[in-house]
Parts: structure tokens; C-alpha cells; sequence
């Protein structure tokens, strides 16, 4: 299990390089764009495009992650004043649901994928068209990984462990 877990952490950091990296290259596409655009008056084709498209992609490669290391936004006011049974049951049924929603959008979106790569399916006209089928299958990866990472919380709850991350104080 240990190995598993690992495996699936070492996963979940890689795509969140990947993420990274990808915003900064996403920064210097928008940068000359931009910089042609006002002072060539020339931007690049397709820029639009295939910014929307990475967006998606580049936030599903870190979401997992994000949320092992628990750095989604969260409030916490109401589980802060409940007694620690409450809170550990709240913080069961968070895991139970999150993985169940993340596990259905995986299901949901798996025939819309398969159709994409089977298809072709791209974003844009010509001169520049963006395959969606890879981006639409870093959701599903991102999904199922997010996904896993609820059962592994789950686990660890399950064990006694608590879910508390630091949190900014402000």
C-alpha cells in the first residue's frame, strides 16, 4: 500500500511540474503576443485558443496535488467550533463525496475523450487548431488522481490520522 501511495504522490508532483512549467510558457506566449501586438502589429495567431485550452489542462495537472498538500482555498470557521467527533465526521464525508464527484466526472467524461482522439476534435480555425483530445485527457488523469487522493485522506482518517494542514494566519 505504502508503495502505491508513493507512486501515486510521485505522479501527482510530476503533473504538478508539468502545471508549473506550463504556466510559465502559457506567461511568455501571452508576453509576445502582447508585445507584438502593440508594438508590430502583429500578434500571434491562435494565442486565444490556445490559452483557453491550456488553462483547463494546466489547472487539472495540479489539482491533485493541491489538494495533498492542502492548499485549496477552504474555510474553516464552522469545523474550527465543532467538537472532534463532528469534525472527523465531517472531514470523512468531505472524502467520501469528493472522491465520488471527482470518480463521475471521470465516468461522465470518458466517451467524450474517446470521441475527441477518435475525431480529432480541435479548438480554433485555421491557421491554428488545438487538439482538445489531450486536454480533455489530462482531465480525466487529474480526476481520477484527485480522486484517489480523497481515498487516500479517507485512509488516513480511517487510521486516525487528522486532516489538519497549516493554515495561513491573518
Amino acid at each position: 500500500m505504502k508503495f502505491l501511495v508513493k507512486l501515486l504522490q510521485g505522479v501527482m508532483a510530476s503533473l504538478n511540474v508539468i502545471g508549473a512549467i506550463w504556466v510559465f510558457l502559457i506567461m511568455l506566449l501571452i508576453t509576445v503576443d502582447v508585445v507584438g501586438r502593440a508594438f508590430f502589429n502583429s500578434p500571434l495567431f491562435g494565442v486565444p485558443e490556445i490559452v483557453k485550452i491550456s488553462v483547463v489542462g494546466l489547472v487539472w495537472c495540479q489539482m491533485a496535488h493541491t489538494l495533498r498538500i492542502g492548499a485549496h482555498l477552504r474555510s474553516t470557521i464552522l469545523l474550527d467550533r465543532m467538537p472532534p467527533a463532528a469534525r472527523r465526521t465531517i472531514e470523512i464525508l468531505s472524502c467520501i463525496l469528493g472522491a465520488a464527484m471527482f470518480a463521475l466526472i471521470v465516468y461522465s467524461g470518458w466517451d467524450n475523450m474517446v470521441d475527441a482522439w477518435r475525431i480529432g476534435e480541435f479548438e480554433g480555425e485555421e491557421p491554428v487548431r488545438v487538439p482538445t483530445a489531450p486536454v480533455r485527457t489530462l482531465v480525466l488523469i487529474g480526476a481520477a488522481l484527485t480522486a484517489l487522493q480523497f481515498l487516500v485522506m479517507l485512509v488516513d482518517l480511517a487510521r486516525g490520522r487528522s486532516l489538519h494542514h497549516a493554515e495561513a494566519e491573518f
